[in-house]
């Protein structure tokens, strides 16, 4: 080798004034032609069979192929046997080129760290640089551990320095290496990458501004938090959720702005993140006891239809009829089941179409797809299953393909539901409104105080005293023992059919022909205005003796006939 000039001094004094330290190897390299001459070389990684090679490329790469670097670590060490690598590190500005490797040495292993280092009159007219190899100390054999830790949670690893745009591989997949050999800078790797369609098209803007070298520069002059972005990168056919981050190095300053990159894959976990989150939003916006879409919803939605004005649009407006009452007699419990029932049917019917619990009794199904014909046939089909179970609703129905007013449709749905609701109140044979008026008119009697006397007297005296309507065959609240108020909740309030089910249940079968008599409402008319009282005796099942007497009370009329039925013991 024959090289001994003055551009070379710099490189002498260097080795000089190095042989003191801990090395294992020293090689003055010309990273443009491969020669190269060994300033020092320990027996401990004296290579065998090297001594002909003159190539410090060669001599690298026939390390790898011999084995003599452990193959978890060979790949990142072969990159310093690429010609063209090195010198674009070097010629970057880099004066300091570090990778600590395990090779073996003997029949042991060794950790090395193998550095490039760079003189300050290197230049490509003088590329002269010293190549070392020296025993890793512990910290760095730690940070080595640490790195392969993290290798296993990420699959790329990048340092980075943000101000000249260049980059180091720590960790990439193989495919990725042919970036690192062709582009010299990252922002010229990040935009190749993209280009060469890795990044799902909905994730461009969001990658794209990531990537903005200009961008991070101004972050990390501000502050040391590190950066991260979630987008879909290509793996073989597919896309999956990636999470790039950017970390400042230990070693960051504003003379030395090194960054770490970090790609991990996140997919399973991002998806498990937006099931959760999915969850979170749906039970917001659900009824809890419906599990249709809430007025929360329902107000969100129509603001949206306002902005983007559908083709057509139809809303189907429903109130539950009775559910006050049944709340009120049967227990809130039978109000949800009616109330459930409504939306099942709604469910059933409506598979594809937004619907909602807006309020206690009124639900909503807006439609984008569905005209007004095809509402009020489903319409009818819900109304006929609800009815099996003695469920009734009012229903309006709004549609409209020209113009749509989204409030309109809505408000005239409303107002088409409040007509049928006020023809099913009329149509309801008085039922709902004489029930109504007789627990208004026994509320005003148990206010009263000689009301309250009345009845604790007559709790002894009589097993049971009833005011019956016989043109509507409800009872007015008297004296009701506990056992005979669940029967009428049993028969919907209906009085001929709780004592019917009373007899069965309590009264001897030989009496039971007395009972048929009295709820055959027509005859007992008929027998009252003859002979003003009718009464039998009965022996219930436990032996027990009672007497039933009927009269007829005197505000009897066309529309009503009230009478008074005393069940007494003997």
């Amino acid at each position: 080798m024959s090289r001994q000039n003055n551009n070379s001094k710099d490189v002498h004094t260097f080795i000089n004034e190095s042989m003191t330290q801990n090395f294992l190897k020293l090689a003055m390299v010309n990273i443009k032609t491969g020669e190269f001459m060994f300033a020092k070389q320990s027996m401990e990684l004296r290579d065998e069979g090297y001594e002909d090679i003159t190539n410090i490329y060669t001599y690298i790469k026939k390390q790898v192929d011999d084995k003599m670097v452990l193959s978890e670590y060979a790949a990142d060490y072969l990159k310093y046997s690429d010609p063209e690598y090195v010198q674009k590190r070097v010629f970057s500005g880099e004066k300091r080129i570090i990778q600590s490797y395990k090779r073996r040495a003997g029949d042991d292993f060794l950790w090395v760290t193998f550095s490039i280092v760079v003189p300050d009159d290197c230049s490509e007219d003088n590329p002269w640089v010293v190549f070392s190899w020296r025993e890793a100390d512990t910290d760095t054999i730690t940070m080595i551990d640490a790195l392969v830790t993290l290798s296993v949670t990420y699959y790329k690893i990048l340092r980075i320095n943000v101000e000249k745009d260049t980059f180091e591989v720590i960790k990439a997949e193989p495919s990725e290496h042919e970036h690192a050999r062709r582009l010299n800078k990252i922002s010229h790797w990040w935009k190749q990458f993209a280009d060469d369609g890795n990044v799902y098209e909905e994730d461009l803007d969001v990658y794209n501004a990531f990537t903005d070298i200009e961008k991070i520069r101004d972050h990390f002059r501000e502050s040391d938090t590190r950066i991260s972005c979630r987008y879909r990168r290509r793996r073989g056919d597919n896309f999956f959720w990636a999470q790039m981050e950017l970390v400042p190095s230990i070693e960051y300053s504003d003379k030395n702005p090194v960054l770490i990159l970090y790609v991990k894959d996140v997919h399973e976990e991002y998806l498990a993140e937006q099931s959760r989150h999915q969850r979170l939003v749906d039970n917001f916006n659900r009824d809890a006891l419906t599990k249709l879409y809430n007025r929360h919803k329902f107000n969100e939605d129509i603001e949206n239809l306002r902005m983007r004005s559908p083709r057509k649009l139809s809303c189907l407006y429903i109130d539950v009829n009775g559910l006050h009452e049944v709340n009120n007699h049967l227990g809130h419990r039978k109000g949800d089941d009616m109330l459930c029932a409504v939306a099942d049917a709604l469910k059933e019917y409506f598979p594809n179409e937004s619907k909602y619990r807006i309020g206690g009794d009124e639900f909503t199904v807006l439609s984008e797809n569905l005209s007004n014909v095809n509402i009020r046939s489903i319409l009818s089909n819900i109304r006929s299953d609800l009815g099996k179970d003695n469920y009734e609703i009012s229903a309006g129905v709004e549609y409209s393909d020209k113009n749509i007013d989204v409030d309109r449709i809505v408000g005239s749905a409303e107002l088409k539901m409040r007509k049928d609701k006020e023809r099913y109140y009329k149509n309801d044979d008085n039922k709902r409104r004489e029930r109504a008026m007789n627990e208004e008119l026994e509320k005003m009697i148990t206010e009263k105080n000689d009301a309250d006397s009345f009845i604790d007297a007559i709790s002894t005296a009589y097993a049971g005293v009833y005011l019956v309507d016989l043109k509507v065959d409800t009872p007015r609240n008297i004296y009701i023992p506990r056992y005979f108020k669940m029967i009428l909740k049993e028969e919907n309030f209906c009085y001929s059919a709780a004592l019917k089910a009373y007899a069965d249940k309590f009264v001897k079968k030989e009496y039971h022909e007395n009972f048929d008599e009295v709820i055959d409402y027509d005859n007992l008319i008929g027998k009252l205005r003859n002979e003003g009282v009718i009464e039998f005796k009965f022996q219930k099942i436990d032996n027990e003796y009672m007497v039933l007497r009927i009269l007829e009370l005197e505000n009897t009329d066309d529309d009503k006939f009230e009478t008074i039925w005393i069940f007494s013991r003997v």
